[in-house]
C-alpha cells in the first residue's frame, strides 16, 4: 500500500437494492465532492433475512476486490453519512498510520462497542463493534470473509468482531448512518423512531471521553 497521500487509490465498494433509489440518491451525494474514492456498485443480494442478504453483498464486494487485485478495500452501505471531521488527509493518514500496526479492519464509525484502546492520537482498537456502513478492510481479511459459513442468527458485525484479529475505528468519526427510518437488517432498530441515531451519540459520548482523558494525559506526559 502506497505511503505518499497523492498515490493513494482507495476503492469503495457501496451496497444498493436495486429498488431502494432514495438510499442510491442519499449515497451518490455523499461521494459528489469526493474524487478520491473510486466508485464501484455492488447490487444488494436480496434474502428473507436483511443480515444474510448483508452477508453475501459483501462477500460479492471482496470477491470483486480480489479479482481487482486490490490490497485494500472499503465497504460502504447506502446509509452512509460523512461527518463534518471527515477530510481526505485525516482519512488517508489514519488508514496508512494503522495498515502499520497491521488490523484487520478500520471503521469510519460505530454504533457501539464494548472496550476501547487509544493506539494513536485518532484511532482506538475495540473489542467488538456495532455497525458496518463505512469500513476499510485489510487484504488478510478478505479470505476470512469468504471462508466464513455464515448463519441466519449471525449479524455482520457479530461476525466481523469475532473474525478479526484486531479492528479499529477513527475518533472523531468520520461516517455516521443516516436513519431513513427503517432498517433492512436489524429489525429492532425499526421499532423505536431514531434508534440507530441514538446508538451513534451514545458511543460517541462514549468514545469522546476516553478521547479526551487519553490525548489529556497524553500531552502532559510529553510536556515533561
Amino acid at each position: 500500500m502506497a505511503d505518499n497521500l497523492n498515490d493513494f487509490y482507495l476503492p469503495v465498494y457501496i451496497i444498493n437494492l436495486k429498488d431502494r433509489r432514495e438510499r442510491r440518491k442519499h449515497i451518490e451525494e455523499q461521494f459528489l465532492d469526493k474524487p478520491e474514492f473510486e466508485i464501484e456498485w455492488i447490487e444488494a443480494v436480496e434474502h428473507s433475512i436483511g443480515a444474510v442478504g448483508l452477508w453475501q453483498s459483501m462477500v460479492k464486494a471482496v470477491q470483486t476486490a480480489i479479482e481487482r487485485d486490490d490490497d485494500i478495500m472499503i465497504i460502504c452501505e447506502d446509509d452512509h453519512i460523512f461527518t463534518p471531521f471527515y477530510c481526505q488527509e485525516y482519512f488517508f493518514t489514519n488508514i496508512i498510520e494503522a495498515n502499520k500496526q497491521c488490523p484487520d479492519l478500520l471503521s469510519g464509525g460505530i454504533g457501539g462497542f464494548g472496550n476501547a484502546v487509544p493506539v494513536d492520537t485518532n484511532r482506538y482498537w475495540v473489542d467488538w463493534f456495532w455497525c458496518t456502513q463505512f469500513i476499510v478492510v485489510f487484504k488478510p481479511l478478505f479470505q476470512k470473509i469468504l471462508d466464513y459459513d455464515f448463519k441466519d442468527s449471525d449479524t455482520a458485525d457479530g461476525v466481523l468482531s469475532v473474525i478479526t484479529k484486531d479492528k479499529m475505528t477513527i475518533y472523531p468519526f468520520i461516517s455516521i448512518q443516516k436513519d431513513f427510518g427503517y432498517s433492512d437488517v436489524t429489525r429492532s432498530n425499526n421499532e423505536i423512531s431514531g434508534m440507530i441515531t441514538n446508538h451513534f451519540r451514545q458511543t460517541d459520548n462514549r468514545l469522546g471521553v476516553i478521547h479526551y482523558v487519553a490525548n489529556k494525559f497524553r500531552k502532559s506526559a510529553n510536556n515533561k
